[in-house]
């Protein structure tokens, strides 16, 4: 029997199908010449008709892969733009009023006097009536603030408590979020952000906000600190260009915005810009955390136990001699945040095989010993 071929794209009518359909069969009467010959054409039509069929579905198949191989890619790169472009914007305020972890002035016991005072001064002067300010003889605004020191020394964090204490809302900015590809996108993605923050303050005049520019070395380099190729150059005096403006641009524009910048880098060595540190009249170390500073830290960690207060009580002098042993070491309050959560592992283990157990001066102990280096030792601080 003949196989039958079937052409799915082409219509037919039941005669000219039954008559393109042809059975073989070795009982029957041979064909009449012609009507092999005729069979013959046909079939070869019908090839040639399948072939054309099948270089179309090919070319349909081809172009179908490569929209699908294309189309992820094409969708991929216009996401990556505007993904850039949302990054660049991502930078938001947010208040820190809710945000029990983050004390006052008022309420924060581990800062030390000099630096609380410098801050509580900014304090009143955002807080100050014009009539008071017209009256004291218009002070200079105190919108823009250094603060420099070893790492883990808290600057950040009292950035934060000096927002909270305005009831102003905040927002931190690393040098490392804002580099691109290209000299051009990192140049444009700072000038977004700052205009992001103009345009929100004058939006709500009378709402303060703090800006903190972390690792603000990385933009404010003395010139001459410079190194690197001709291009790098340029585009690093580029950069300060743009920050400079825009530093201006704050205090015209958007005077309730007060900018810190906050660095490990000393201005006293003078690896910092003077055109930059010339914008930034206030000026203000934070030293690693005295004993007094610590104490209260540790007190702070500790009360959120739920014995916490228990323990303090009872312990007075064994906390007073840790903290001291801390400072000794020249430990900063990013050491103590570690000690502290490496002594509630050990508190948790002992409470897997006892849930009656309860904290121990202990667990600090061996938390300390099991910090191999501190902030202090690593920076060699004296």
């Amino acid at each position: 029997m003949k196989i039958v071929s079937v052409k799915s794209f082409v219509n037919y009518n039941n005669n000219s199908c039954q008559q393109k359909i042809s059975f073989k069969d070795t009982s029957s009467v041979a064909l009449s010449d012609n009507r092999v010959s005729a069979l013959s054409t046909e079939s070869k039509q019908e090839k040639k008709e399948e072939q054309s069929l099948l270089r179309a579905l090919g070319l349909i198949s081809v172009g179908t892969l490569a929209t699908l191989l294309l189309i992820p890619k094409m969708a991929a790169k216009r996401t990556f733009t505007s993904s850039n472009k949302v990054m660049d914007l991502s930078y938001s305020f947010k208040s820190l009023s809710h945000n029990d972890e983050i004390p006052t002035l008022g309420t924060c016991k581990s800062i030390n006097k000099k630096l609380k005072d410098f801050l509580q001064n900014q304090v009143d002067y955002f807080n100050a009536s014009p009539e008071i300010l017209r009256k004291t003889g218009m002070p200079v605004s105190a919108n823009r603030l250094l603060m420099y020191g070893e790492p883990g020394t808290g600057k950040s964090y009292f950035a934060k408590i000096l927002a909270k204490t305005l009831d102003a809302d905040y927002m931190e900015i690393k040098y490392s979020d804002l580099n691109k590809q290209y000299c051009g996108e990192h140049l444009e993605n700072m000038k977004d952000i700052f205009e992001k923050i103009i345009s929100s303050a004058q939006l709500t005049p009378k709402k303060k906000f703090v800006v903190n520019f972390n690792e603000i070395d990385a933009i404010a380099q003395s010139p001459y600190a410079i190194h690197g190729s001709g291009s790098h150059s340029t585009f690093k005096l580029e950069e300060r260009s743009v920050f400079l403006t825009y530093i201006e641009d704050l205090g015209e524009r958007a005077p309730n915005v007060i900018l810190i910048g906050s660095t490990n880098m000393s201005p006293k060595i003078g690896r910092l810009d003077e055109a930059v540190l010339s914008r930034f009249k206030n000026v203000i170390e934070v030293t690693s955390p005295d004993k007094e500073c610590m104490l209260e830290a540790l007190k702070t960690h500790i009360e959120t136990l739920p014995e916490g207060k228990m323990f303090i009580n009872q312990n007075q002098r064994g906390l007073e001699e840790f903290a001291q042993s801390l400072v000794d070491r020249k430990a900063s309050f990013r050491d103590l945040d570690n000690v502290i959560n490496n002594s509630k592992n050990y508190y948790l283990k002992d409470a897997l095989k006892d849930k009656n157990c309860i904290y121990k001066l202990e667990y600090l102990e061996r938390a300390k010993n099991s910090l191999e280096s501190t902030d202090g030792e690593i920076f060699g601080k004296k």
